[in-house]
């Protein structure tokens, strides 16, 4: 191949996959302007339903049950910027304090951890947590969502350490997950820091 259709060759190479990928990008961007409401409206339901959950409120998975018993029973607590700074949870009747609800995060293997944490109304034992975003190994670090890790910490009090998994814990325990030391000491780490934290919320208020 002369030198002349050496550089034709290569012209038409990059134009393609320059075509190619801006058609690619075209319909991402169209797809994400179509869905972007929805996007939002599904990250916030599922905060809402991690706050829920972290307070011991058990719902459905329907949307208007989770929207309705939020609304119920669900104060949120406002910095000055507009976010929320913690959440309280009422009873029924919205006039006594059945829970608080902190939303936090800590380093994990991979990334962030995002984690609802509940206290009960002294502020002293928590109520529940719920793992909201993680990038933790599949199979390992990430059975940290995994309904049996997270139903073991309500009721247990700050600071916590850890037990080998299958191991009695203690009331200040929680059974590590085999094989993900790293990831099990990382919500350690933010369950304590947040039961710091949210004592010296109720201390303020």
């Amino acid at each position: 191949m002369s030198k002349e259709g050496m550089i034709r060759k290569r012209i038409f190479t990059v134009l393609f996959m320059f075509l190619v990928t801006l058609v690619f990008i075209s319909i991402t961007t169209v797809i994400y302007t179509f869905s972007k409401d929805t996007i939002r409206f599904n990250e916030a339901l599922r905060l809402k339903k991690a706050v829920l959950y972290a307070a011991g409120v058990l719902v459905s998975e329907q949307p208007r049950e989770i929207e309705q018993e939020y609304k119920k029973r669900i104060e949120e607590v406002l910095e000055s910027d507009g976010t929320v700074r913690y959440y309280i949870v009422r009873g029924d009747d919205r006039s006594s304090v059945e829970s608080y609800v902190i939303v936090t995060q800590g380093p994990g293997l991979w990334g962030d951890i995002t984690v609802a944490i509940g206290y009960d109304e002294t502020g002293s034992r928590i109520a529940g947590i719920e793992i909201i975003d993680q990038n933790e190994t599949p199979g390992l670090g990430g059975r940290i969502g995994e309904e049996w890790f997270k139903q073991q910490f309500r009721g247990k009090s700050s600071p916590l350490s850890t037990v080998a998994e299958g191991e009695a814990a203690g009331e200040k325990e929680f059974q590590a997950i085999t094989g993900a030391s790293y990831s099990s000491n990382s919500i350690k780490d933010i369950v304590n820091s947040a039961s710091d934290k949210v004592s010296s919320l109720l201390r303020k208020e």
